[in-house]
């Protein structure tokens, strides 16, 4: 099953990057930025145990009962071996950010044994967030402490990354494999990938280190989310199979233990400046995943997981979301802090945006833009609607799990009504995958910028003449220009001029005509030399513009604002043949 996808892709973009530390964006306003700039008060947040009683849901949170279906008493044995405690803090202007920890007490003293945490620290010129997880049993991630906004922009500047994948060709390095520490053992215990999952015992009851290993082996891999939006509020770290059915978008890095890849492939990455693919096996194990969650399996076999399809772009594709792992680029992790990469996500009206830019192996400076409806032929991303208007209830199904130990049926998992507002999260959000560090700043929020404001629409207006009545001047202030040749203010008149009154004194520093051309009339007919004039009282006029020679069917006059009541447009030249005949189609006024 395949989708095909509307995409607007932009590959290699000049000075990009540089570009990118600037915070402006044309048609987006900037709610927050944060830079680290002042320290993280974390409010000295104690350790919390999880007790769960408000779990996220009942399915494949950390006691989820699909896991109790599967593995039955051995595995609550297992998950009561432990604790697990959380801490959570607010970060940035007015606490829009949240960072939310998670960690485990082995022993049930009360003493976190390898706490994560996030810390504030100088990289160069600017001041980063360091996010430090030293156990896989760990998790920290920034979030938004409330649900983002129906549209928007989030981003960051990763400064660096150290959750596996090779440095200078090995994927040993600094004393660790893959990015892991070298002590003990490191397991997904007690969230396994099913009973029935090749390579292990699928026993609950087996000691910790006969789970399956995360450090090497069939089951070895690290990563870090770069980020993802996810359908439920508050998230905090927790188990990865959780997460398989939460999560809408992302991004994120998948950094395999050559054992995982064994005599396959590894998945395929990239090229994108020829377009075409060359094995993970064949790359440097740093790669960038840029993909959308789709419909989940509503029936798993017994010994299996519940989780979602999974739908990868690359520029490879054309953008088009196939569901064949397929990674959109590598990072180049020895270049950094001297290069950095940007990654963001923007919601719109039909769809999302993923986009990542950065100096990446083998292609260099680029930036990665991908879009992708909430629907392509059927196909929906999960649980997109933030409102219940936007979704009718067509994806909805029973979520069905008849395993080993046990029965359940979760009913109306995508119900009409249901709505699903976006979270952002950035980093380790694994407690049973995932350990190393990353630096990263400039988190920023941006919204739609608000539509300018014609502050001469339908205002009342006033000429010298008009060559018929069909062609008055309050044709040159309605909005539109699209209604044939009567949409526009003419005048033959000795003396050619338009007056539009605001009808109050305004903020002007900007005045938009639209000519001839504009009406799909001839554009010779453009009017060539002009005045356009503003006044407080109608009486006392100032000449803000004075365009000579004109053929443009539009054109713009910006000026210095100033409070106006009055407009006026002084024909001197109509047009640049013999026809005598001023005409402006359309008249507009804004503040800036």
């Amino acid at each position: 099953m395949v989708g095909i996808v509307a995409l607007s892709t932009l590959v290699g973009l000049p000075g990009r990057a540089a570009a990118l530390d600037d915070p402006t964006r044309p048609g987006w306003t900037l709610l927050y930025n944060e830079s680290f700039a002042n320290p993280i008060d974390t409010g000295n947040a104690p350790w919390v145990r999880e007790t769960y009683a408000q779990p996220f849901d009942t399915i494949m949170d950390d006691n989820g009962q699909w896991y109790r279906n599967d593995y039955g008493p051995a595995w609550t044995t297992a998950f009561n071996s432990f604790r697990t405690y959380r801490k959570e803090f607010p970060v940035g202007q007015n606490g829009w950010l949240t960072a939310s920890l998670s960690a485990r007490d082995w022993n049930a003293d009360g003493v976190v044994e390898s706490p994560p945490s996030l810390t504030r620290e100088q990289l160069g010129s600017e001041w980063v967030a360091k996010m430090n997880v030293p156990d896989h049993t760990g998790g920290v991630i920034l979030r938004p402490s409330q649900q983002l906004p129906e549209r928007y922009r989030v981003e960051y500047k990763l400064k660096t990354i150290d959750f596996g994948g090779k440095r200078n060709g090995t994927i040993n390095y600094d004393g660790r494999i893959n990015g892991y520490g070298t002590s003990g053992c490191k397991t997904q215990h007690p969230w396994g990938e099913g009973s029935d999952s090749p390579g292990w015992s699928g026993d609950a009851s087996v000691p910790y280190c006969e789970w399956q290993d995360v450090r090497a082996g069939n089951y070895g891999y690290n990563g870090f989310h770069f980020m993802s939006i996810v359908d439920f509020a508050n998230p905090a770290p927790r188990n990865n199979h959780f997460w398989h059915y939460r999560r809408k978008v992302l991004m994120d890095s998948f950094s395999q233990h050559p054992d995982r890849v064994g005599s396959g492939t590894g998945g395929r990455v990239c090229d994108s400046n020829t377009n075409t693919y060359y094995n993970y096996r064949d790359g440097n194990f740093n790669t960038v995943n840029m993909w959308i969650s789709g419909m989940p399996n509503w029936n798993p076999g017994r010994g299996g997981l519940a989780g979602n399809s999974q739908w990868f772009m690359t520029s490879c594709s054309g953008g088009v979301a196939e569901q064949q792992l397929s990674s959109a680029a590598e990072l180049q992790p020895e270049l950094m802090p001297n290069t950095f990469y940007t990654f963001a996500i923007e919601r719109d009206a039909t769809g999302y945006v993923l986009e990542a830019s950065g100096n990446f192996a083998r292609v260099g400076q680029k930036t990665l833009r991908f879009h992708r409806p909430f629907v392509v032929n059927n196909n929906p991303i999960w649980h997109y609607n933030v409102k219940a208007g936007e979704y009718n209830g067509q994806f909805n199904g029973n979520l069905v799990q008849n395993d080993y130990n046990g029965r359940t049926t979760w009913p109306n998992q995508w119900p009409a009504g249901s709505a699903y507002p976006d979270w952002f999260v950035i980093g380790d959000l694994y407690t049973n995958v995932y350990e190393g560090s990353a630096r990263l700043t400039d988190v920023r929020l941006y919204v739609p910028s608000a539509a300018p404001v014609n502050l001469a629409l339908n205002r009342p207006a006033t000429a010298d003449s008009q060559c018929a009545a069909s062609e008055a001047p309050a044709k040159a202030v309605n909005g539109s220009v699209s209604g044939g040749n009567g949409d526009k203010w003419c005048s033959v008149g000795t003396s050619k001029w338009i007056r539009v009154d605001l009808q109050a004194a305004s903020q002007v520093g900007r005045v938009v005509l639209r000519h001839s051309g504009a009406g799909n009339e001839k554009p010779v007919w453009n009017t060539r030399d002009f005045d356009v004039q503003v006044s407080t009282d109608g009486v006392a006029w100032t000449t803000v513009a004075s365009p000579r020679g004109n053929t443009a069917n539009v054109t713009t006059h910006t000026f210095t604002p100033r409070s106006v009541r009055y407009l006026r447009v002084n024909v001197i030249t109509p047009t640049s043949d013999t026809d005598r005949a001023a005409r402006i189609y359309e008249l507009e006024a804004y503040s800036s």
